[in-house]
């Protein structure tokens, strides 16, 4: 539909924009808004029309109505895009899958390693005592060199922390057992203890089970600046992961 404006129509019509108003009025012919602009009034092409026949009047060239435009047709889409969501989705569940693989592998190479670690270390002495040979008799005119025994190594299990964000648990004898910590098998094994090592995320120290204090309680020892530095750990069952690491941590501070 065209809306034509009023100077417009009062052109087309030949007569001025007060007699096309009283023309309308007397006709009981509303002004229309604008398609395009709600702002603008005017008179439809039917409604000029009806006003020239009225008033036999001739109308100049009216404008010419624009042609609808034409639908822009989308082509389709190719084959292969519409196969490339399907495609995206099976990449991601390889590299899913390939990051578990790489996970997994990653443990094992850690345990692996303890465990070789495990094995070579060096076992406690034996507690039967052998009878050492009579030592030969001193040279003449020469005075005895007194000799120190050493003291035997005693290697204890260790509680570490891997790279792959695992604590494993290393007995000198037995390498790494099949338990992680926090567990049933976990506080059992606790409970067996005098002692072990703690190697965490936070630091280090050695854990020792006093016997002597109601429930089993333990502590944990560190030597800073040569000074034997003592924190209170937890009993048995209560002997976490999250308790050893912050104490680790206390430990730490002290070296700051």
């Amino acid at each position: 539909m065209i809306c034509v404006s009023v100077a417009q129509a009062a052109h087309h019509l030949g007569v001025d924009a007060k007699t096309l108003h009283r023309w309308l009025a007397d006709a009981q012919l509303p002004l229309q808004r604008h398609p395009d602009d709600g702002r603008k009034k005017g008179l439809s092409q039917e409604h000029l029309q009806l006003l020239a026949r009225l008033h036999q009047r001739r109308l100049t060239s009216l404008p010419e109505v624009p042609p609808a435009p034409m639908k822009c047709e989308v082509p389709p889409l190719p084959a292969e895009l519409l196969t490339l969501p399907e495609q995206l989705s099976t990449v991601q569940a390889q590299l899913s899958a390939l990051h578990q693989q790489v996970a997994d592998l990653t443990l094992l190479l850690v345990q692996q390693a303890h465990a070789k670690a495990g094995a070579a270390a060096p076992t406690p002495p034996s507690k039967t005592r052998t009878r050492s040979p009579e030592p030969a008799p001193p040279a003449p005119r020469s005075r005895p060199v007194a000799t120190t025994p050493r003291k035997p190594v005693h290697v204890i299990p260790r509680v570490e922390y891997g790279e792959g964000g695992h604590y494993v648990v290393i007995c000198p004898k037995r390498g790494v057992l099949p338990f992680e910590p926090d567990t049933k098998e976990w506080f059992a094994w606790v409970a067996e203890q005098e002692s072990f090592r703690f190697m965490g995320k936070m630091g280090h120290f050695s854990a020792h089970h006093e016997w002597r204090i109601p429930k089993g309680a333990w502590r944990a020892y560190r030597k800073i600046r040569n000074r034997n530095s003592i924190l209170r750990l937890a009993p048995n069952h209560e002997l976490t992961i999250a308790v050893l690491e912050q104490v680790a941590e206390a430990l730490q501070a002290h070296l700051m």
